[in-house]
């Protein structure tokens, strides 16, 4: 590259020379010692212009560079897409290959894998046949005999030591639960025959107390029946005295009713008597009481229109003497203050 480099050449660089390792360091430091090189003066016209034209070849020429990175941003990116492109097509296809050649050793490893797992599952399911979570009847081991008997003739290839002590012991302890079960049997049929000859005995002794029971109600629905009829008697003749002696008390009170009946008429006689004479008085008292009342409020509104009409003349003739000292003639000042009384005259009014 040139030893100098100006403002005005830039935009002929190569980028390929620019973005080489240390170019854009070598560029851009010739740019700043030839920029700071010159003599820049901000105090006249021209100096100023100068200035500004400097700055905006900067900018032109920092724009040109960054194009030129784009350019080879743009280039590395599309050759970082192929590469990638083509590691992809590698991954796939060699890992398909692998898989290719591989698939013979899995599948043998799949088989050999199910051909033990079935050994060892059907090796268990010997050995559960011989597990119970419970207390079996015959008719059950039984039945885990039969299919005990159905897996002898599996080829167990080099399980087969295994299976065969599987069976052995599986076949031991069927046996032994079938045993049990026997024993389990008639221990209960025993039981359920000692429960039949206990449950006879017992419906015996309670047919017994049936008898006995009944016989004593019998007896006792007897006696009670007895006592109620001798209660019944008894209370027939308690109930007949209960109404003879009621009888006369009725009529007693009867008696007693009508002497308290005529005492209280004649009481109410004699009260009723009372009570018209008070209220008679009473009214005469109410009307001398209404009409001394009536003649005191007609006399107190006497005296109140007699005051009320001299305090009006007294207004009214003050207000004539007013008027006429105005230089009106009293006849004109009555008809004014009659007016002014009467509300006849607008805006004016006599404060009374």
């Amino acid at each position: 590259m040139q030893k100098e480099l100006t403002l005005d050449v830039v935009e002929t660089l190569v980028p390929s020379v620019v973005f080489a390792d240390g170019g854009v360091e070598d560029i851009v430091s010739k740019l700043e010692l030839h920029v700071r090189g010159m003599v820049l003066d901000a105090t006249t016209e021209k100096g100023r212009k100068h200035i500004k034209s400097v700055a905006y070849d900067v900018a032109r020429s920092k724009t040109a560079l960054d194009n030129m990175g784009k350019e080879v941003q743009k280039a590395a990116k599309l050759t970082v897409d192929r590469v990638n492109a083509d590691r992809r097509i590698i991954t796939t296809r060699l890992d398909n290959l692998r898989d290719e050649v591989k698939a013979p050793v899995i599948e043998f490893e799949q088989r050999e894998a199910a051909r033990v797992e079935g050994h060892q599952i059907t090796i268990r399911d010997i050995e559960a046949l011989a597990r119970f979570d419970f207390a079996p009847d015959e008719e059950t081991v039984s039945a885990r005999q039969s299919e005990l008997e159905h897996l002898y003739d599996r080829d167990f290839e080099e399980f087969k030591e295994r299976a065969k002590l599987a069976f052995e012991q599986s076949s031991v302890s069927l046996s032994a639960h079938i045993e049990a079960a026997k024993a389990r049997r008639n221990k209960q049929e025993e039981a359920e025959r000692q429960a039949a000859l206990a449950a006879e005995e017992e419906r015996k002794r309670l047919e017994v107390e049936r008898i006995a029971r009944e016989e004593r109600i019998a007896h006792e629905a007897a006696e009670r029946s007895r006592l109620q009829a001798e209660q019944a008697a008894q209370a027939e003749r308690d109930r007949l005295e209960r109404e003879a002696q009621a009888a006369v008390a009725r009529e007693q009170a009867a008696a007693q009713a009508m002497r308290e009946a005529q005492a209280r008429a004649e009481r109410e006689k004699v009260e009723a008597a009372n009570r018209a004479k008070e209220e008679k008085e009473r009214a005469i008292q109410a009307e001398r009481d209404r009409v001394a009342a009536e003649k005191s409020r007609e006399e107190a509104e006497t005296k109140r229109r007699a005051a009320d009409k001299a305090h009006k003349s007294a207004v009214n003739n003050a207000a004539l003497l007013a008027i006429v000292d105005a230089g009106a003639s009293e006849s004109v000042g009555k008809e004014i203050v009659k007016a002014i009384a009467l509300g006849k005259v607008p805006h004016v009014s006599i404060n009374y």
